[in-house]
């Protein structure tokens, strides 16, 4: 049986009934972090243009303190530290009329390098001020914070909060030191600092992790890995556009494994579900490279392929020989229908609806392809 049983990067330990604090947190730091479906899913894509206009704001926030630090008496003083709050501001701006203007950053990279940017232009600018003034500007390390919450996995945001409370601990340490407060004020600012800057960030992905990993859980067929009918839906949409953008055939395939009522009554349900789960592998690796393989029920599947006409047709046309073997220790057959639509069609001019007419044809070819004796398939154009 193939090893690779998923279409989702994603696979988390299930947390179990009512798991104590420290459990959900080591659970929300090992789980690995899905930057791909905050931007990518459906239900986040309304907030991508609030996104831009959030990651603009954090980044005019900070110009605004680099300003207001050129002007004030307590801020840095001499041609050079000047010149660089004026570098950084300078870079600030750019970095404003990218956001507003480009795409958003929907790589993980861009939004680390994002990260760094502002907390190391942010610390490099407020250690240039006196210590109780740069107290306040860090502050803003839990608008990076934040960022981090939504976008970037719990070990980046564990990273920059202990960068943050190291230039906090540092910047009190300097206001003790220049006898600005005594120990006691030094070590209550360091804390309230300290305490505000790292607690609502780490609560609130502590939350926002369990709530979308229960997202995408709803998405995921339990026993195969695959996704499921409401995965499904959600990517046909991106892969319809994809298709249409590109001027691609768009194939929909139904596959049903033929008398598996027989396999459930004679080797019972764990030895039926052994069944389901080495069909899905067969069939993630036949199709899953290019497109979206689903079950959608009991023995069940859905794939759904875009690329060039020939080469999907070909593929579509192997997968009853290439989903059944003999050698098995229950070999059984499939039998699949699959509707084609190319870009020069009539149906193709119908949009994204044309996909629900798709999926009754291909659910009739299917069952014509098994009163035909199974263990074929049948593919027409629409």
């Amino acid at each position: 049986m193939s090893s690779r049983r998923s279409i989702s990067s994603i696979t988390v330990p299930p947390l179990g009934p009512q798991p104590s604090a420290a459990r959900v947190v080591r659970h929300w730091f090992v789980t690995p972090h899905d930057f791909g479906w905050v931007f990518a899913h459906k239900s986040t894509r309304p907030l991508h243009q609030l996104i831009r206009v959030v990651f603009a704001s954090c980044v005019a926030l900070y110009a605004a303190v680099s300003l207001l630090m050129l002007g004030s008496p307590n801020g840095p003083s001499g041609a050079g530290p000047v010149a660089y709050v004026i570098f950084i501001l300078i870079l600030q701006g750019v970095a404003i009329v990218w956001l507003l203007v480009k795409p958003l950053p929907y790589r993980k990279s861009q939004v680390v390098a994002f990260l760094v940017f502002g907390d190391v232009g942010l610390a490099s600018v407020i250690l240039l001020d006196v210590p109780t003034s740069g107290l306040i500007g860090t502050f803003l390390f839990s608008l990076t914070g934040t960022m981090c919450t939504f976008f970037l996995g719990s070990k980046l945001l564990v990273a920059h909060l202990v960068f943050a409370n190291l230039v906090i601990v540092y910047i009190g340490a300097a206001a003790y030191v220049q006898d600005l407060w005594g120990p006691w004020d030094a070590l209550a600012a360091v804390l309230v600092a300290g305490g505000a800057t790292s607690g609502a960030p780490i609560f609130a992905q502590i939350a926002w992790s369990l709530v979308s990993e229960d997202a995408r859980q709803s998405e995921i067929d339990p026993l195969t890995r695959m996704k499921n009918r409401r995965g499904l839906q959600n990517a046909i949409e991106d892969l319809w556009t994809v298709a249409h953008g590109e001027r691609s055939a768009f194939v929909l395939v139904l596959v049903d494994i033929d008398r598996f009522k027989s396999v459930n009554d004679r080797y019972g349900h764990d030895q039926g579900d052994a069944v389901i789960v080495l069909v899905a592998d067969r069939l993630f690796d036949h199709f899953g490279k290019i497109g979206v393989v689903a079950r959608t029920g009991g023995e069940e599947f859905v794939a759904v392929l875009v690329g060039e006409t020939e080469r999907l047709c070909e593929l579509v046309q192997g997968v009853s020989g290439t989903l059944a073997n003999g050698s098995d220790p229950i070999p059984v057959t499939v039998s699949a229908g699959a509707v084609v639509l190319v870009p020069d069609s009539e149906a193709w001019e119908a949009g994204l609806n044309v996909v629900n007419a798709a999926t009754r044809a291909a659910d009739s070819l299917m069952y014509r392809a098994k009163a035909a004796g199974g263990n074929r398939t049948v593919l027409e154009a629409m």
